[in-house]
């Protein structure tokens, strides 16, 4: 797999877009944008329980993708949602493939539950990396050089999902010892920094802290409401302003007419860099999209896989 950008040069047309518009400034306006939402916690702090009643609220059809051993079907009684089975493998590919099943169904929100599992489980990308280093058999290249790119296509299919998006991500823990309200020592956990890609809050734009008390601390937000928010036991109030949020703006329609056109098998060279200009344009390169084969990938990738492709074959 590749980053580099075989986009073909197309002319400009008045039934094409000018490639340049990507470039050219316009007065901002507020657009409506679905939920990226991560929330973190040591074990027992409510994340998965909290991200269920989130997304309920936000959208009507909601999946869950589970990679914490079906544990999300405790909440069935209490939320209604699907789930896919079980995922015991968590590579990346996998994750790309899950979002594109979810996009292809038209799923509203989409639940992952945790996404640490796709860093730190079986298949995840520490576990890429230590096989890439094995194959390589010298330390002559970096075998990050092999799986950041999956991994940059797992964050690109997260945020580039046509719905909304909400990701538990488990803390790495800490045990100290203290005095607990009636002075008697006893042993607390701590959750530290999140299990994950180093900086992965910054591409989100509700970022929140648990603890064990069910006490939800946003860090991150983009506007005052919401910023620096307390909430114990969040529920319906908390979501209602996140709603309220998520509708301000104009409505933007997600790129869904793009994917189906990409995956028209007639398109030549030159309609591919057509069709690359207009998903950049829409900032819809990382899609999800799902093959005829049920694979997942991302639009921006399959156009440029395919354009090589058309490349080599001329």
């Amino acid at each position: 797999m590749t980053e580099t950008s075989t986009t073909p040069p197309v002319e400009a047309s008045a039934s094409q877009p000018d490639p340049g518009d990507r470039f050219r400034f316009t007065t901002a306006v507020r657009q409506q944008r679905p939920a990226r939402i991560l929330l973190d916690g040591p074990p027992g702090a409510g994340t998965l329980y909290t991200s269920l009643a989130l997304a309920t609220s936000i959208g009507d059809r909601v999946a869950v993708i589970d990679a914490q051993r079906g544990r999300a079907s405790a909440y069935a009684e209490k939320f209604e949602f699907d789930m896919c089975p079980p995922l015991s493998y968590c590579s990346p590919d996998t994750l790309v493939t899950m979002l594109a099943h979810c996009a292809d169904q038209r799923y509203d929100t989409v639940v992952v539950s945790p996404l640490s599992a796709f860093w730190t489980a079986s298949g995840g990308v520490r576990e890429q990396v230590t096989r890439a280093s094995k194959r390589s058999g010298s330390s002559r290249w970096s075998p990050w050089d092999e799986v950041r790119p999956m991994e940059r296509q797992m964050l690109d299919a997260l945020l580039g999902y046509p719905g909304h998006v909400i990701a538990t991500v488990r803390d790495k823990l800490e045990y100290v010892a203290g005095p607990d309200e009636n002075g008697r020592v006893t042993r607390h956990v701590i959750g530290l920094a999140p299990i994950g890609r180093e900086g992965m809050e910054y591409e989100w734009d509700i970022v929140a802290t648990m603890d064990h008390s069910h006490t939800l601390i946003v860090v991150k937000a983009p506007n005052e409401d919401l910023s620096g928010r307390i909430e114990t036991k969040p529920g319906a109030r908390f979501a209602a302003d996140v709603k309220s949020w998520l509708d301000r703006g104009e409505p933007v329609p997600p790129p869904f007419d793009l994917a189906d056109e990409a995956l028209q098998p007639s398109l030549t060279f030159e309609e591919l860099g057509d069709l690359m200009t207009r998903v950049r344009l829409r900032q819809a390169e990382g899609h999800p999209l799902l093959l005829p084969t049920r694979q997942g990938t991302t639009l921006g990738v399959h156009i440029t896989q395919r354009g090589n492709e058309l490349r080599r074959e001329s």
